[in-house]
């Protein structure tokens, strides 16, 4: 093997390497992209649930109220 068929095959092999590299750099990204999405999704259904179970003890409170209020007067 010559000294340039080795140059030869050391760029070719760089140059797939660089594009494998590349391909995997997108791909990350794109993994990334999914989890912040998968996140965010998780996120809001947490805030949703955490609104309902807030509103939750208030209605009980309210409807205790009412429920006294109709014991009183009758």
């Amino acid at each position: 093997m010559s000294d340039q068929d080795f140059r030869e095959r050391v760029l070719e092999s760089l140059s797939r390497i660089e594009a494998q590299a590349k391909e995997n750099s997108i791909r990350l990204g794109t993994v990334e992209r999914d989890v912040g999405w998968i996140k965010g999704k998780l996120e809001g259904k947490q805030e949703g649930s955490n609104k309902v179970l807030s509103v939750l003890p208030l209605c009980t409170a309210v409807s205790a109220l009412i429920m006294a209020l109709i014991a009183l007067i009758t």
